[in-house]
């Protein structure tokens, strides 16, 4: 049976990429918004997807249905809706998660790397965390910091201030600016020591959004 719902996704996989190649052939893995893909091809491979994971054990998923989920969890990147029937499903989680790190599908690594908070297995999964922080895509090392507030604050502090400082991408660029305005959350969130020192750097700023953010933290911090 598992076997047939395989082939059932990978069919529904295989036309709904056939689609997206006609439509939309500018679309690539790292320019994908997910807004562009909600069609009934995508509600197909979508229903097929929810199906194999919901009615199979992970047990029974050979490469190709991994690669297939991680395919359609990747195109679900604007509603996030597999990824969040996963947290239900520690199994498929696991396995998932594992395999997205060495799979092409960027839009997969940083949802894993956001939902890697919610696991609740009891292996040691979480520790995945540090591979997400390393991989080399600014929204993927963004959520694996977010992630790291809540599986290990201790280690989140280290690593929020090595993003503020390791100079890794341009001064000027959104980049920097998003990362850093990552980094006042998560100290907010673990109630570094540190914080009031970021918050002020902020203030000081350039960047809008970033002061902005200390703004809203101040606010914040005089409700608590």
């Amino acid at each position: 049976m598992a076997k047939d719902i395989g082939k059932e996704l990978h069919k529904k996989v295989q036309r709904f990429k056939k689609w997206a190649q006609t439509n939309h052939p500018e679309r690539t893995e790292d320019n994908d918004n997910g807004e562009w893909c909600f069609c009934t091809r995508f509600d197909e491979m979508y229903s097929a997807a929810v199906d194999m994971i919901k009615n199979y054990p992970a047990s029974a998923a050979d490469e190709q249905i991994i690669d297939d989920l991680l395919y359609a969890i990747a195109r679900d990147n604007e509603a996030e809706i597999i990824i969040g029937i996963l947290e239900d499903y520690n199994d498929w989680f696991a396995l998932l998660c594992r395999a997205c790190l060495s799979s092409p599908y960027t839009n997969a690594k940083w949802q894993f790397a956001k939902g890697l908070k919610n696991y609740t297995g009891n292996d040691d999964l979480k520790q995945l965390i540090f591979d997400f922080l390393a991989v080399d895509y600014e929204y993927t090392e963004r959520m694996a910091l977010k992630s790291l507030a809540f599986i290990d604050p201790q280690q989140a502090e280290k690593y929020a201030v090595n993003f503020w400082n390791r100079g890794k991408y341009a001064e000027g660029t959104y980049e920097i600016e998003y990362q850093r305005i990552m980094v006042l959350h998560v100290l907010y969130q673990i109630k570094s020591d540190s914080l009031e020192k970021y918050l002020q750097l902020a203030e000081n700023s350039d960047y809008k959004y970033l002061k902005s953010n200390a703004e809203e933290i101040r606010e914040l911090l005089k409700t608590t």
